[in-house]
């Protein structure tokens, strides 16, 4: 766990230390609620909102998504965990988000479709590093149609105490926005899962944000994700 942290501290310090005038602190809670259709596909259903401590305004953000995760042919499961969707190699994503503006500011309306597909590859050290790989077909009011694709790597691993099993991570994500035929943004993350009993998984983490053709430049997020599964 040494290494984990020396390796955290090197990845969020230059963005905390990178702070200017041109930033903004928000708070994102969200909660992710997933029911199992069968032993390799599940509903999700989002409700994650945004808030700018500044002008005290809030985005919601709510969805329904299908997961399926792919059987490996000739490799044994990635690692022993309860999900399935931890101990598969490959899993697909397909679904639809609704954003809306909630509270002061000018209006805002997003219709946003979704698929993704996510490669998990274990690396020595039993570390496990993902690679997701996502188009949006974003339907924006009173905008064009805004197609976006993200690619963001995942770098984890899962720590033993006593029977609790947690698992901090670092990503990183890159956006491609088809409006301006350039990647216009970027995230850094770094946070810990640690379930708590069988059903629920508590999740804090640190996001920074930078972006070159919106304002502000930069934003430091801190979230919260509660994820129950049935």
């Amino acid at each position: 766990m040494k290494g984990f942290g020396t390796l955290l501290l090197l990845f969020i310090g230059p963005a905390v230390a990178s702070s200017t005038d041109d930033s903004r602190d928000e708070f994102w809670p969200e909660l992710d609620t997933y029911i199992n259709l069968n032993t390799a596909a599940r509903l999700r259903l989002l409700g994650a909102f945004r808030n700018n401590q500044q002008g005290e305004s809030w985005h919601g953000d709510f969805g329904a998504f299908i997961d399926v995760a792919l059987k490996p042919v000739f490799r044994r499961e990635l690692r022993q965990r309860e999900d399935v969707f931890d101990k598969r190699f490959l899993s697909f994503q397909s679904g639809f988000r609704y954003i809306s503006r909630l509270g002061a500011g000018p209006p805002y309306l997003e219709h946003r479709w979704i698929v993704e597909l996510t490669a998990r590859y274990p690396l020595p050290g039993h570390f496990i590093l993902s690679d997701r790989n996502r188009g949006e077909f974003r339907f924006i009011s009173k905008m064009p149609f805004a197609p976006r694709y993200r690619n963001k790597f995942q770098l984890e691993k899962d720590f033993r105490m006593g029977d609790l099993v947690y698992t901090p991570y670092l990503s990183t994500e890159l956006f491609y926005d088809t409006r301006y035929d350039a990647w216009v943004r970027n995230r850094y993350s770094a946070g810990v899962q640690f379930p708590v009993g069988g059903h629920v998984v508590f999740q804090p983490y640190y996001l920074r944000q930078n972006q070159s053709r919106s304002s502000p430049v930069h934003v430091n997020a801190f979230g919260l994700e509660l994820e129950f599964y049935f």
